[in-house]
């Protein structure tokens, strides 16, 4: 059977099976794909709640995992390959703020907070090093639109299809922004999401479809992964990351 990971809250919720909140003080539970080591870390201000949050950075020309990004990852990989393959489900939330004085890129260079990327068919074993081409299944992305900021959630069926809109709203740079994620996993329509954004409605509902591309489990990227050639330094700050098995397990 399949443990839950509590890594940092000395009395995880029912319904938990990750918890990185950084209450330790340390990225415990995380690995990642950063630049440097000062990309990705923990601190005291702000927070959402309790102790600690933890800051992602990126300057112009930062590279890590061939692209420009700072991202955290659930440390325990069986945990998302066990509970994400097809017909399972998971909850997922966390807050993030993005500060007032966060620059807006150029043009129409994306910017995405989190996504769940697809891996590898077959003949990758856990803790393995592999890589994956094309646009993930699900990603959330920031933007700047005819004078508001939106946080949009985009889906494809595949890697070749065109992206679909499947929730957007505007958000308030300088404020913490509290996400929640019901997904099911599926390669067909019986597959789903549904998310909601500071407890009110993100998704209309259940939006349903293909959510994985292909019957082997997603896994999720939390950070700042944008295109090249932005010229400024931004960054954001992540904490109360939980995965569960309900929204009161993971609600921020």
């Amino acid at each position: 059977m399949l443990t839950a990971s509590a890594a940092g809250s000395a009395a995880p919720r029912p319904g938990v099976w990750f918890c990185g909140d950084f209450e330790t003080g340390r990225l415990d539970g995380w690995i990642w794909d950063r630049p440097r080591g000062d990309s990705i870390q923990v601190v005291t201000h702000p927070v959402r709640k309790g102790r600690y949050a933890a800051r992602v950075t990126l300057a112009p020309g930062d590279v890590a995992a061939s692209k420009e990004r700072a991202e955290l990852k659930v440390g325990d990989q069986d945990l998302e390959r066990v509970r994400g393959g097809q017909g399972g489900e998971m909850w997922y939330g966390w807050s993030v703020l993005i500060p007032a004085d966060y620059a807006d890129p150029p043009g129409d260079q994306f910017q995405i907070l989190a996504q769940w990327h697809h891996r590898p068919s077959e003949g990758v074993r856990s803790g393995a090093r592999y890589s994956v081409s094309g646009p993930p299944p699900l990603t959330l992305h920031f933007t700047f639109y005819e004078g508001h900021h939106l946080l949009s959630l985009i889906g494809r069926p595949s890697p070749q299809t065109p992206r679909r809109t499947l929730a957007a709203r505007p958000v308030r740079k300088g404020e913490w922004i509290d996400l929640i994620f019901h997904i099911r996993w599926s390669t067909g329509g019986d597959g789903f999401v549904e998310a909601w954004l500071n407890g009110q409605p993100f998704t209309k509902g259940k939006v349903y479809g293909p959510t994985l591309y292909k019957p082997v489990s997603n896994y999720l990227r939390i950070g700042l992964y944008r295109g090249r050639g932005i010229p400024s330094t931004n960054h954001i700050f992540v904490d109360e990351v939980r995965i569960g098995d309900s929204y009161r397990a993971v609600a921020p």
